[in-house]
C-alpha cells in the first residue's frame, strides 16, 4: 500500500514538472547588454531594442530587459528605497525581487535583478509573481561569475555609495549659495569632518 503511494506521489510530482515546463525552442531572442535573451513571443517586436534595453512597450512595466552596469549604483540605490524586496532564487541566479503597485495603470508589478556572467540586469513585468516565463527568460542568460556572497556585496556596496552621493546632494541643495561654494558638516563611521563643496 504505501509502495503505491509512492508511486502515486512520484507520478504527480513528474506530471507537474512536466505541465509547469516551458517549451521556448521556437522563441525569438534579443541581445541585451553582453547576453543573448530568449524572449517569449507575446513579448516579439519592441517598442525599443538596443545594447541598453530590450523594452516591449513605451510603458517600461508591461515586459523589459535592462543592462544596468552603466547605472547600477542609481538604479539600485532608486528601488531599494522605493519598493519593498526580497532575495531570491531564480533559474540557477541569485536575485533580489522588487515588487509595486502603479496606481495611474492600477497594476501590480515587479523587477527581477540578477547578474549574468559579470554584468548586472533587471526584468521588469506586470504580476507580482515570478512566473514559469520569466524563470525561461533568466534561464536563458548567462551563469553568474559571482558567488552568492559576492553578489550581494556587490548591491550592498552599490547601495552604501548611492546613499553617499545622495547624502553630498542634499547638503549641497540645502545651502542657500551667494558663492559658487558652501561649508558642510558630516559625522559617520570614520569620524567628524568638516569641509567646503565647491
Amino acid at each position: 500500500m504505501i509502495k503505491k503511494l509512492l508511486i502515486a506521489l512520484l507520478t504527480l510530482v513528474v506530471l507537474m514538472n512536466a505541465v509547469s515546463a516551458i517549451d521556448s525552442s521556437n522563441w525569438t531572442t534579443a541581445e541585451v547588454g553582453y547576453e543573448t535573451f530568449k524572449i517569449p513571443p507575446k513579448y516579439e517586436n519592441p517598442d525599443t531594442s538596443n545594447f541598453d534595453i530590450y523594452e516591449y512597450d513605451e510603458d517600461i512595466d508591461v515586459f523589459t530587459i535592462r543592462f544596468v552596469n552603466p547605472n547600477l549604483m542609481s538604479l539600485y540605490g532608486y528601488y531599494i528605497e522605493k519598493y519593498p524586496e526580497k532575495k531570491v532564487t531564480v533559474a540557477g541566479h541569485d536575485a533580489v525581487h522588487f515588487t509595486y503597485h502603479d496606481r495611474r495603470d492600477d497594476t501590480d508589478n515587479s523587477i527581477l535583478w540578477f547578474s549574468a556572467g559579470e554584468e548586472f540586469y533587471y526584468i521588469n513585468w506586470i504580476g507580482h509573481n515570478i512566473t514559469p516565463t520569466i524563470k525561461e527568460v533568466v534561464k536563458s542568460a548567462s551563469d553568474s561569475d559571482y558567488s552568492h556572497k559576492e553578489f550581494y556585496q556587490i548591491l550592498k556596496e552599490e547601495y552604501q555609495n548611492y546613499q553617499l552621493v545622495e547624502a553630498m546632494e542634499s547638503q549641497r541643495y540645502d545651502y542657500p549659495s551667494d558663492d559658487s561654494s558652501h561649508t558642510f558638516v558630516s559625522v559617520g563611521t570614520n569620524g567628524f569632518g568638516v569641509g567646503k563643496i565647491f
